[in-house]
């Protein structure tokens, strides 16, 4: 268990840089165009900074250790702002392009796709839709290579755990941070839970409410992660992904600056659950590629065969190969899933430019589109991974289970991700848009029911 809390020395840690035999964002962007980067060029500059990160993956995985040196090498090669446009100090590359590298990625360690969810949803979202100062900084922010997360869902009180309160600052507050050059209008104090990848971010968006106001609705907030106020505790204990960084994020008394506060409820805003979405599906995406990877050189070096097998090793048997062609097709066909939903995504953000009305039907097309498209993208990726990441043993035998081979993790890992949004709930939206045109919920977190109700929530 790891619980950090604010740099004692002051520094962001993306100060510390990637091993410098790594290509750097500054090596990518100068060989980048304005037309954004090429398919080949990102798949060249970032190979050898997946094969970093993969390196020690498998040790990482045995030892509980999170990933911190790999967090820094994607920081110094670019990675978290590939996707920021060359005009904000990115390399522009598409929503597709983004995709690809997040398999990539999951490839290397499927836990650090996820543990970025937030930062890329959000970036997204002030990227293709301003909210003036607030937008400016965070973007400026990102491409000096700082990282955004969040802490944005709460456990009830029954399981111990304080909501997250806004408790507004009093004049006399406000005047006297003015008078030092700072705009605090706020503190924040309670608990979040499941908490992605906070302990790698610099920046946490966070969700509030006022009390006796909880029927307005939360109030959003980005908080410096390094303020003495806030605990990040690696307390997640799920069976797979273990080493998102995700788990309980504590806030005591922590300062809101002004302009410091963004909007949710808007068309881009909805949007950024499909980002999510895509990060998901192409870490799934990933696990299978790697789930190949290593089934295939499994069976390439065994010699253990049975005497009812149809060839001598099980490298040369055609009922392996049939195994191993059909994982294979599965992880081929995910990939391309992946890149397909998110262009419909990329395009749904183009379709809501200029549109802030959330009942605009320009909107509304363009946010059934983007959701249907990753809720069967979703849908249909988990199952191929889910069945890829089984299947694997069909070619094994009893071997493969050993647990220092690692190939149980793939599963536990594919499983893990499967389960989020669960997806009964979107294949349900689905054939309800299919069948009814009923636009699916904008949103889908989670919420702690209230047994006395008899009304069900979005």
């Amino acid at each position: 268990m790891t619980n950090t809390t604010a740099d004692t020395a002051g520094t962001h840690p993306h100060d510390v840089g990637p091993s410098g035999s790594l290509p750097t964002f500054e090596e990518l962007r100068a060989a980048t165009g304005p037309d954004g980067p090429t398919d080949v060029q990102l798949a060249e500059h970032f190979a050898p900074v997946f094969a970093a990160v993969a390196a020690g993956a498998a040790q990482r995985e045995q030892d509980h250790e999170l990933a911190f040196a790999a967090i820094e090498y994607l920081r110094g090669s670019g990675f978290t702002r590939a996707r920021l446009g060359r005009e904000y100090g990115g390399i522009g590359a598409s929503l597709p392009q983004l995709a690809d590298l997040l398999v990539g990625l999951a490839a290397a360690d499927p836990n650090l796709p996820q543990a970025l969810h937030g930062h890329f949803m959000f970036t997204e979202q002030h990227e293709n839709e301003s909210q003036g100062a607030v937008s400016e900084w965070w973007l400026a922010e990102v491409a000096a290579g700082r990282i955004f997360g969040n802490a944005l869902v709460e456990l009830p009180p029954s399981a111990g755990k304080r909501p997250v309160h806004w408790i507004d600052a009093d004049p006399d507050t406000v005047q006297s941070a003015a008078a030092t050059g700072t705009t605090e209008v706020a503190r924040i104090s309670g608990d979040k839970f499941y908490s992605t990848g906070a302990i790698f971010t610099d920046y946490l968006l966070v969700s509030a409410v006022r009390p006796g106001l909880e029927e307005d609705g939360p109030v959003f907030a980005i908080v410096d992660a390094r303020d003495p106020g806030v605990h990040r505790i690696d307390d997640w204990n799920g069976f797979g992904q273990r080493l998102t960084a995700s788990g309980t994020t504590t806030f005591d008394n922590v300062p809101v600056q002004a302009q410091r506060t963004q909007e949710f409820n808007v068309p881009t805003g909805v949007l950024a659950y499909t980002v999510l979405w895509i990060v998901l599906t192409a870490t799934q995406a990933g696990i299978g590629t790697t789930a190949l990877a290593d089934i295939t050189d499994f069976v390439r070096g065994r010699r253990r065969t049975y005497d009812h097998a149809t060839a001598e090793t099980p490298a040369e048997d055609p009922l392996v190969h049939q195994v191993i062609g059909s994982v294979s097709a599965k992880v081929t066909a995910a990939r391309q899933i992946v890149r397909g939903a998110a262009a419909t995504v990329e395009e749904s953000y183009r379709q809501v430019r200029g549109h802030t009305d959330l009942e605009d039907p320009v909107v509304l097309e363009a946010h059934a589109r983007a959701n249907i498209a990753l809720s069967e993208a979703s849908l249909v990726v988990s199952e191929l991974i889910l069945d890829v990441t089984n299947q694997i043993f069909e070619s094994g035998g009893a071997s493969a289970t050993d647990a220092s081979k690692q190939l149980h993790q793939h599963w536990l890992n594919a499983r893990t991700v499967a389960s989020h949004t669960p997806l009964i709930y979107r294949t349900q939206a689905i054939g309800n848009y299919r069948i009814n045109g009923a636009i699916p919920p904008f949103h889908s977190t989670a919420r702690n029911s209230t047994p006395a109700s008899t009304t069900t929530g979005a």
